[in-house]
Parts: structure tokens; C-alpha cells; sequence
């Protein structure tokens, strides 16, 4: 372990998680496993709470609702039937593209969705263009819920679980590129079409993912706007994996491609 790590805690209880993670005496950090290893492997916290004993291991059907729980391991998502029979099984490729089998079993789906910066993008990119919406536990409160697009980490709130809507018999489109086919990606889109409402979410072309969303009217002309709202919203920085030109061009490929097969 980490040598600035004083503290761990495995913790029995969702109070007793955010009762040690809301202390002022000592800095405080929840340990989520995420599909990349963060550099130095443990968060830059003195004091660790450990949350793989909470109740938020599940994937279950509820009326109109798929229910996942926030520590959930990816390689559930990826072997669940239920999550392989939503939208033509989008987030379970997703969760299979996020790591290696072996980091499958140990990263989380909240894991998936607070390191989507640093790292894989495509669970949350699926998530995103689904419209799911996410329940939050903070100490003394009962769980609230909001959409996932509005969730931000923080060590005070827990995401707890995630909610999709089995109701619409959404279709989904993922396209992506990447120096290979297993590489996390350069830059990536999933597009999600359910009902009337036509979704796509970008990764790669911005500091944060990109969101675009498309109600009724004619579809030819709703997905020529979607593609229109990526491109404006689109601020990519360079690395040695892709230029920001690079990711600037690709965004509106790639957002036209998942589109296209999330329609089809």
C-alpha cells in the first residue's frame, strides 16, 4: 500500500462509510476500484474507506427500470443478460472495451464513471447517451436521484445506483478509434435512439463529454443538428495519442457513425 496511506477502513455500512469520509480531522478518501489503475494506484488520501462490503452489487430488473448497483464489477455487465439484452447490448460492450477481464472483476461501474476522465470513456459515453439517471447517498439524507449527465465525484456523496429505461427499446450505435482494436480509445461516441429522442455522447474532443440530445421532428434533420451540437461543443487538447486537430475532425465522424447505426 501506498505510503502516505495511515488509515483503512472496510467499511459494514453506508452511514458508516460517510460518517468517516465527512471528517475534518483527517483527509478522507473512498476506494473505487476504476477500470484503469490511477497513477500511484491508491487515491492521494491519507485515510481509505473501503466500500466493496455495501449492498450495491446487483443488476435486477424493476418494472420499466434496470437497476445497477454502483459496485457492480464490470465483468457483471459484461456476462448480465439483462444488460446484454438493453439496446443491443451497448453498455455490456462498453464495460467489455473498458479493461481486461482480469480488471473487470475488480473495477466498478461507479469506478467506470468517476475515472472516465483518466480513463476508458465508453460505460459512461453508454450511460450518457441512454439517459440514465443516477440515485446519490449523503449521510442523514435519503438517497436522491438526477440524471447522470448532472452527477459530479465527490467524496461527501456516493453514487449508489444506476437506473435505465427499459421502456422505449432504445437502439445503439458505439464507434470509436484507437491505435488498436483494445487500446483505450482516441476519441469515441455512442448514440442511443429511443423513441423520438435521438442522444449521442463523445468522448476524446473535450475536457468533459460531450452531450447531445434530439426530440421528434424529422430524423434526417435532427441528426444533422445532433452532429451540429457536437461541433460546437467540441475543445479537444493533443497528446501523444492524438492531435487536437486529430480529435477535432474525428468528434464529427464518429458522432455521424454511431448516429447512423443507432438508427439504422
Amino acid at each position: 500500500m501506498a505510503a502516505q496511506i495511515r488509515e483503512y477502513q472496510r467499511v459494514p455500512s453506508v452511514e458508516h462509510a460517510l460518517a468517516l469520509l465527512e471528517r475534518t480531522t483527517v483527509a478522507t478518501a473512498p476506494l473505487i476500484p476504476r477500470p484503469r489503475v490511477p497513477e500511484g494506484a491508491f487515491p492521494a488520501a491519507p485515510a481509505l474507506v473501503d466500500l466493496q462490503d455495501l449492498p450495491w452489487r446487483y443488476v435486477r430488473v424493476d418494472g420499466p427500470l434496470l437497476r445497477i448497483g454502483a459496485a457492480t464489477p464490470l465483468q457483471d455487465l459484461v456476462e448480465s443478460t439483462e444488460v446484454r439484452a438493453m439496446a443491443g447490448g451497448i453498455l455490456s460492450t462498453a464495460a467489455e472495451l473498458a479493461a481486461p477481464q482480469s480488471r473487470r472483476t475488480l473495477a466498478t461501474l461507479a469506478g467506470a464513471v468517476e475515472g472516465a476522465a483518466e480513463g476508458p470513456p465508453e460505460v459512461l459515453l453508454a450511460l450518457l447517451a441512454l439517459g440514465a439517471s443516477g440515485k446519490v447517498q449523503r449521510r442523514g439524507e435519503e438517497t436522491g436521484e438526477l440524471p447522470l449527465s448532472e452527477y459530479r465525484p465527490s467524496a461527501r456523496l456516493l453514487l449508489a445506483e444506476v437506473l435505465l429505461d427499459l421502456s422505449t427499446a432504445p437502439r445503439a450505435g458505439l464507434a470509436r478509434v484507437a491505435r488498436t482494436p483494445l487500446d483505450q480509445a482516441i476519441v469515441a461516441a455512442v448514440a442511443v435512439a429511443a423513441g423520438q429522442t435521438v442522444r449521442v455522447a463523445v468522448a476524446g474532443a473535450s475536457v468533459a463529454p460531450i452531450l447531445a440530445e434530439e426530440t421528434g421532428g424529422d430524423r434526417q434533420t435532427a441528426l444533422a443538428r445532433l452532429v451540429e451540437q457536437v461541433a460546437a461543443q467540441v475543445d479537444p487538447v493533443g497528446d501523444y495519442r492524438g492531435s487536437a486537430a486529430y480529435r477535432r475532425a474525428m468528434a464529427g465522424v464518429l458522432a455521424r457513425r454511431a448516429l447512423a447505426a443507432a438508427v439504422q
